[in-house]
């Protein structure tokens, strides 16, 4: 519920003022998946059905903008205002420049926080 949330409230209206064209899907990089964190035992926010990875996005003419480090400007201005944007309703934002494992792909996840914080990078 939350990403549908972000999608209509967030996603869209940042297509459209950036892009100047409607959200048609967002491409999953991965869901649910039971396994641990990178490098831990401890399990990772997937495997609760609490994080998604968006790997690209697909706007309504069809155009396919894929997260990655070397955006062109535009869809560079997109990824950052959704981003951005991100950090509140999800509690853990890490994409491109976060580290290695995030680098062509957007994670979002609802893990609690110390203090109701969040960890955006």
């Amino acid at each position: 519920l939350a990403a549908v949330r972000f999608a209509i409230d967030i996603i869209q209206p940042a297509a459209k003022a950036e892009l100047g064209a409607n959200l048609k899907s967002l491409n999953q990089a991965s869901a649910f998946v039971c396994r641990p964190r990178h490098g831990g035992g401890k399990l990772s926010e997937h495997a609760f059905g609490n994080a998604l990875d968006i790997a690209s996005f697909t706007l309504s003419s069809g155009r396919k903008i894929d997260i990655g480090p070397a955006l062109p400007e535009k869809d560079a201005k997109f990824l950052n205002a959704v981003r951005k944007a991100a950090c509140g309703p999800f509690k853990t934002v890490l994409g491109p420049g976060s580290d290695a494992d995030h680098s062509l792909h957007l994670h979002l996840d609802l893990a609690p926080r110390r203090n109701g914080g969040t960890f955006c990078q």
